[in-house]
């Protein structure tokens, strides 16, 4: 019985290390906004995969395979847009949105060999409830899934949504700014 109880604290203590390292991970990544309304694929993929990173990457990759450890700390990149836009209190995708996100679908497609997954969050502003919030984040992120799943055969693509816990204009809740999605490829 003894057993059974400290290996259940222990993998809770485990879980609580994981949970608090991603994050810190998430909280140290390197955001890039993009704001022009149709980018091209080239900036899209700088902004989710800076020369930087991958340079720092490749030498701990380099590092690794001649048997030392890397002791570099890699941060995680994401990539937020304000023009993946919604109507007020709607989940539709709007065709400034669609265009944004065929830049992203092709970046996305010719950098393959970079990610292993793909965490699309969604973001709202503070107006509405919490509750609402969080549902309608979650669907937006899910509907930028489903076209880019759809349109660019993506996979290993998850969704979250954030509703607007994590405000871009802190001065101002209701800012557009807040109403985003990003997205956060895992190397």
């Amino acid at each position: 019985m003894k057993t059974s109880k400290l290996f259940l604290v222990s993998a809770l203590a485990s879980a609580l290390l994981a949970s608090f390292q991603a994050s810190a991970a998430d909280s140290e990544r390197k955001t890039t906004s993009i704001n022009d309304k149709v980018p091209t694929p080239e900036m899209v993929a700088e902004a989710m995969f800076p020369k930087e990173i991958r340079d720092l990457k490749a030498e701990c990759a380099a590092a690794e395979k001649a048997g030392m450890r890397c002791q570099s700390r890699i941060p995680k990149s994401s990539l937020d847009s304000v023009l993946v836009t919604f109507p007020r209190g709607s989940a539709a995708l709007t065709g400034e949105a669609r265009e944004f996100l065929d830049a992203v679908g092709k970046a996305l497609q010719a950098r393959e060999s970079l990610w292993t997954s793909l965490r699309i969050e969604g973001h709202t502003d503070i107006t509405g409830s919490p509750a609402l919030n969080q549902k309608l984040s979650k669907e937006r992120a899910d509907v930028v899934k489903s076209y880019l799943v759809k349109n660019y055969s993506l996979k290993n693509v998850e969704t979250v949504g954030r509703s607007s816990e994590q405000p871009k204009d802190t001065a101002d809740p209701t800012s557009a700014a807040n109403r985003r999605i990003e997205f956060v490829p895992e190397w």
